[in-house]
This record gives C-alpha cells, structure tokens and sequence, in this order.
C-alpha cells in the first residue's frame, strides 16, 4: 500500500513499478487527470509488451453491463500476457465493488481515474490501503509540467524554441493540458517547419492572458465582488475575446492559490512561499494572491479549481452556453456556492 505525494507522481508514471497490480490517479483538474492516466496506461502497456491489450470503460459500459470491470479484470488474454483496464471512477463505480474485486486475484493491471479526492474519500483510502495498490495525486505545476509538454509538442512540429521564450509561454497558458496543446499548434504553424519560436512571437498569437480584464474578472471573483466579476466577463467578450481566456486565467489563479493556501497550512510563511513560485509572478499578481488567500484555504481553492475545470469541459461540450455556464461559475465562485450541470 502506498500514498504518493504530489511530486513523486510524475516519476513513477513515468516508470511504473510491475509490484503494483492497481493505482488510482486523481486530482482537482480533469484534464490532468486524464493525461496522467492514459500516460500511465500506456507506459505500463509498453514496460512490460508492446502488444498489450488495453481496455477503456467508462459509465455507459458499466450502465450496459454492471459486470464488465469485473469480467476484464479476471478474464486472460487470447493475444497478450499483459493487459490494462482503464476506468473512470463516475456514478456508477462503487468502492464497495472495487475492495472486492481488489481482494481477489487480478488477470490485469487496473487504473482508476478520479476527480479531487478527500482524504476520507473511501476511493481514495481503499488504494492508500490495500497490498498492491498505489494512490497517485495530481496537482498541476506550470512550470514543471508544461515545460516537457511544450517541448513535445513543438518538436513534433518540426519547431525551436528558447528557455526564455519557453519560460514566457509557460506564464501565458493556464493549467490545461488540452489548451496547452492547441496554443503550441497555432505557435508552431505561425512559426513554420525550422524556425524558432520568439517571445515576439508568443505575445502576437497568444497575447497576454493574465493581465487587464481578465486578471480584473479572477480578482473580483475570488474577492466576492459578483457584480463586478459578470461587468469584467461583459467586457472581455465585448473585446473578442472568449470564455475561454477568463477561465483559463481562474484555472492559473485557483492553482496559484491552492499553492499557496496549502504552503502556509503546512507551516510556511506567505511571502515567503509565494517567493519560491515558479515561473515568478509579476508583482501586481504577486500582491493580489497573498491578499486572497487570507481569505481562502487549500480545500475551498481546491474545489473552486475543480469547478472552474469542470465549466471549461462543459463550455467545449456546449459551446452555445459557454457565456451563459461561466456566468453561473462566476456567481458561484463570487458567493461560494455550490453549482451544477
């Protein structure tokens, strides 16, 4: 049994270790989540064959057949020695079902793939428990994370790009993973086969994400002012813009938050915690974050996040209604209320 601190994670998806038959990965940002887990799947296929079988279920097969996890789990493979079962740990997985299944002897490796798990989670606490099984959070850091991303995917594009010009991107994107990757689409076409990238270059496709009105409407969301947050939102949209810059700037600003929220629980002084960020915030959005988070914590940031991720997936599901779900996020968020689809 093994509880992995946020840091560890990225390492042992990288090399996952054959003693662990079963792993949970979960976090506040959906689209993290799910690239961790899919990159987990795919270097467990490829560290033990090549030609593994990979199985994917979700809610509608479970919906269909309530038996399916159970029966991919125990049943062996015609074509490989090897296979891994992917599952999203929605309605309809029961911890219940998983303690048994986990207790029994499995034909195939597991993953799990949840949302933001508490610490009495009984998901969270059954893969932190149990021989075998190992509890993987994950918690976005710009800086760490969307550095190799951003290399990977210009470079498949034939692309150059410098650290300055790379740390510059990095302060530009939010913490999704899918936008991260078709903001280095339109860089990499913009920039052509064999060229490198410029800063110059950054700020003309991508512009400034965190300054002026979107870093007014993140401000007054998270300082209650409601009014004022759904007068930056009108704004923004009257300007061009899309629903998407303000909620990529509250994904960045929640992450920066719960950073820090979470730093000075442990212990550590604000300023001070806040100083080690990396890339370093301007000042402006250095002064802003200290003063909000006298007013938050880690857990209330963490699940702002998680709502903020979850309006990003429904405004791409629903592009119709973007303005109108983030309104509703804003008001949430502003008079820290619950909100669902």
């Amino acid at each position: 049994m093994v509880a992995f601190k946020a840091g560890q994670t990225t390492a042992f998806i990288r090399s996952p270790q054959a003693k662990y038959s079963a792993a949970l990965v979960y976090g506040p940002d959906a689209a993290l989540v799910s690239e961790r887990a899919r990159e987990l799947a795919r270097n467990m296929v490829s560290a033990q064959e090549p030609h593994a079988e990979l199985i994917r279920i979700d809610d509608r097969d479970l919906a269909e057949n309530p038996d399916k996890l159970a029966v991919e789990l125990q049943m062996l493979s015609m074509f490989s020695e090897r296979r891994v079962v992917h599952v999203k740990a929605e309605r309809r997985l029961k911890p219940d079902t998983l303690k048994e299944l986990l207790a029994g002897k499995l034909a195939a490796a597991l993953i799990v793939e949840a949302g933001n798990l508490r610490p009495s989670s009984p998901l969270r606490k059954l893969f932190e428990a149990s021989d075998g099984t190992v509890a993987l959070p994950c918690y976005a850091d710009p800086a760490r994370d969307m550095g190799p991303l951003i290399d990977d995917e210009l470079s498949a594009c034939g692309v150059r790009i410098s650290r300055e010009a790379r740390t510059h991107l990095i302060s530009q994107l939010g913490v999704d993973i899918g936008q991260a990757r078709g903001e280095c689409a339109k860089l990499a076409t913009y920039a052509g086969t064999n060229s490198e990238i410029s800063i110059g270059d950054i700020d003309a496709i991508i512009g400034d994400m965190g300054a002026g009105l979107v870093d007014a409407l993140a401000s007054a969301t998270l300082e209650g002012r409601t009014a004022e947050a759904l007068s930056q939102l009108d704004a923004l949209l009257a300007s061009g813009q899309s629903t998407h810059s303000a909620l990529a700037a509250l994904s960045r600003t929640f992450q920066g938050l719960y950073r820090l929220c979470a730093a000075v629980e442990a212990g550590y002084q604000a300023k001070s915690a806040i100083a080690k960020f990396r890339p370093p915030l301007h000042f402006k959005q250095r002064d802003a974050l200290l003063a909000q988070s006298r007013n938050w914590s880690r857990r209330a940031a963490a699940n702002a996040l998680q709502r903020v991720q979850e309006t990003m997936k429904a405004t791409r599901l629903t592009p119709g209604l973007d303005a109108e779900l983030t309104e509703r996020l804003l008001i949430a968020i502003s008079r820290r209320k619950s909100v669902t689809y």
